[in-house]
């Protein structure tokens, strides 16, 4: 195991270099909703550690909470779902494409003993309706930004995974004096200046067209409406799931019970929020985020992640101010659900020390 710390001048970083962190797996599935009231088992992909006594006599209870229904609150554009758990600093955790708060159910839970965590359904996803109008990045990180506001968080720290990372160094580099620490999980960046200038030629018919044609894509979305439970039905049949699981994971999923929850989640996501979502891939205004950023960050990674391997990883930290590198062997994209023993070590290291070593 080995720690890259880019400075604040960052010099090339090395292929291969990086904090290397890994886990003994465990085949066991952590307990499906409506589970009776025994103490979860170690080992099991939830590790509850809660340290008030109330708490740590109903673990079980939380769990049960979390995956139930989330909490709402009223936004400017609409209502906003979020499930939150724990005492102590704030922490926000933002879900990647095609997924919601309920990918965050262990994170929630294994950071509840040390931060007060929120995670949301970013407008469009899980149960938060679609903004009525285009879902850019720094659209969805004003709501966020307004979510924050709405429950007095003067300062936090926040977590985005893929997509929602995207959203969240767009807020850290507009909010610095409010965004205390970032985590970008599973988000790189495009290799070099060409690359992501074409990139971006590329993809600007569609943001015209997307910027055009969404008020017929609000008259769409009813209709759309109509098909969802036929396709999650379809979704879900075996081995549909699995094929579907099987580039965004390395080792398959540990806890079962969240490859119904993804189908749930992909079958949920508003298409004006999916194609937004597909719209924000290679966006120049993430790319000058990241070098904006003034915060400490963590850069974690699976090491096998085929949708953001680690060299875009090390290309992202090249371009940001105070960037730490963090990768879990055998590991893909959804280190959370993958390795959370591993990954939730990273997270508590980086956010309790500051801008210290990882680990």
């Amino acid at each position: 195991m080995s720690a890259e710390h880019p400075s604040d001048h960052p010099t090339p970083i090395r292929r291969g270099k990086g904090l290397r962190l890994s886990v003994t797996s465990s085949d066991a599935d952590v307990p499906t909703p409506g589970a009776g009231d025994e103490p979860l088992r170690r080992g099991q992909g939830l590790r509850l550690s809660i340290h008030d006594a109330a708490a740590a006599s109903s673990p079980s209870r939380l769990l049960r909470e979390l995956i139930g229904a989330p909490q709402i609150i009223e936004l400017s554009h609409g209502p906003l779902a979020y499930r939150a758990a724990g005492h102590g600093p704030p922490l926000i955790l933002l879900h990647g494409w095609a997924a919601s708060s309920r990918y965050w159910l262990i994170t929630l839970a294994d950071l509840s003993a040390d931060f007060r965590v929120y995670a949301l359904d970013l407008p469009g996803f899980g149960d938060s309706p679609a903004l009525p109008e285009p879902g850019t990045v720094a659209r969805q990180a004003q709501a966020v930004l307004e979510f924050a506001d709405a429950l007095g968080l003067t300062t936090f720290d926040i977590n985005g995974h893929s997509y929602g990372a995207a959203v969240a160094v767009t807020l850290a580099a507009s909010q610095p004096q409010r965004v205390k620490r970032l985590v970008m999980t599973s988000l790189g960046a495009i290799g070099n200046e060409i690359e992501r200038l074409l990139f971006a030629l590329a993809r600007a018919p569609l943001d015209l067209t997307l910027q055009v044609g969404y008020p017929w894509l609000n008259l769409l979305a009813p209709w759309v409406e109509l098909w969802r439970p036929f396709a999650t039905a379809l979704l879900c049949v075996p081995p549909l799931p699995q094929l579907m699981a099987a580039r965004f994971v390395e080792n398959g999923l540990r806890e079962k019970w969240m490859l119904q929850e993804g189908i749930v989640d992909l079958t949920k996501m508003d298409l004006r929020a999916h194609l937004m979502a597909m719209a924000s891939i290679g966006d120049l205004q993430v790319f000058d985020a990241m070098r904006a950023a003034p915060q400490p960050t963590l850069l974690i990674g699976g090491a096998r992640d085929q949708i953001m391997p680690p060299e875009s990883l090390r290309a992202a930290a090249q371009a940001m101010r105070q960037p730490r590198l963090a990768f879990i062997e055998r590991c893909g994209h959804v280190p959370m659900i993958e390795q959370p023993e591993a990954y939730h070590a990273a997270l508590r290291a980086f956010l309790l020390d500051g801008a210290s070593e990882v680990l």
